[in-house]
């Protein structure tokens, strides 16, 4: 994915000396906080004073704020405001860690698995975890640089979307599954022992305005939208989780693909990552080992301790008893 340990290596030297490059200097985090605001508004102008679109270059970024309702106007930062303001609509996993702040894993809206190709069967397995509120470390994308903290974040969330498979392939109860999680089926007359799965399918069929953006839209293995077919939503969700074969891919899209200005770590059942999504997506894993080793390699050496230097006076008693030794060994 992305290429070869050393080339993911090679482009995320490319995108440090892009982000390094830029007027504005800071952490991640710092930028984050300091631009990104939790209400609608337009962001054209602070991701150009802020020189971000030198290494955010995709032409499917939204900038503006597109026309709406207030509060369901769709733009780039939609997904974080959604979060921070308790609006994810699946979520599946909610976390409040002290100190670090809170996190979610959710299905997104849009298409999941899209970039899995035409008719894969695994879109349904299509998870995303992210930052949820204003504290602890965030990141617009894990491939620049960040910090030793802003990495331990990264580390944790590739940690919670493990924790969200585990939880759906069990099919554990919904009273395991958060706080938010649990808000959530209160509101849709959910039982807290209802399992996971059997939630997910319901929130999928309680989901307003699929054709609106950014929607929802679920194909199957036939390559058919089956978004509005709860009976064919929950065959395809409960056979990709009880399919002891698939494992947890955990991949990102690096900036020049990237459309969403929060990091957001996209996680799949698979066998494993099709051709065609190799070129935009590359994996997590080999991400956090290049920023480790980087880290270690940055760290100062010991310098070695010099070898005991020999007083002259040490060494003409040494000399003198040599002498001794021998004149009484002749004697």
């Amino acid at each position: 994915m992305g290429g070869s340990a050393s080339k993911v290596s090679e482009n995320m030297g490319d995108f440090a000396g892009k982000w390094n490059s830029r007027d504005v200097k800071g952490s991640q985090t710092e930028l984050f906080w300091k631009i990104v605001s939790d209400g609608e508004e337009d962001f054209e102008s602070k991701f150009k004073e802020n020189q971000l679109d030198y290494v955010f270059t995709s032409d499917k970024i939204v900038l503006n704020l597109l026309r709406g309702d207030p509060g369901k106007r769709y733009n780039t930062l939609q997904l974080w405001r959604d979060a921070v303001n308790g609006r994810t609509a699946i979520p599946i996993l909610d976390v409040y860690n002290p100190g670090k702040g809170r996190y979610i894993v959710m299905m997104p809206l849009g298409e999941p698995g899209l970039h899995l190709g035409p008719g894969h069967t695994s879109k349904g397995s299509h998870l995303i975890v992210i930052k949820a509120s204003r504290e602890g470390c965030v990141t617009f994308n894990d491939m620049l640089p960040t910090t030793v903290y802003e990495t331990d974040d990264f580390e944790l969330r590739l940690e919670l979307i493990n924790q969200a498979f585990g939880l759906l392939k069990r099919n554990a109860s919904v009273s395991e599954c958060g706080d938010m999680v649990k808000a959530k089926a209160t509101t849709l007359g959910v039982e807290h022992v209802v399992g996971i799965r059997q939630f997910l399918v319901t929130m999928i069929a309680n989901l307003p305005d699929k054709g609106g953006r950014p929607g929802f839209t679920l194909r199957n293995g036939e390559n058919v939208n089956v978004a509005d077919d709860t009976s064919e939503v929950a065959r395809m969700i409960e056979a990709v989780f009880t399919n002891e074969s698939l494992k947890v891919h955990k991949l990102i899209q690096s900036p020049e693909n990237n459309s969403v200005m929060i990091s957001h770590i996209h996680g799949f059942l698979l066998t494993d990552v099709p051709e065609c999504m190799k070129e935009t997506y590359v994996d997590c894993m080999e991400i956090l080992k290049i920023k480790r080793d980087h880290e270690r390699m940055m760290q100062p050496q010991p310098e070695p301790e010099p070898e005991p230097e020999l007083d002259v006076s040490e060494e003409e008693d040494v000399e003198l008893t040599r002498q001794s030794t021998a004149v009484t060994s002749m004697s």
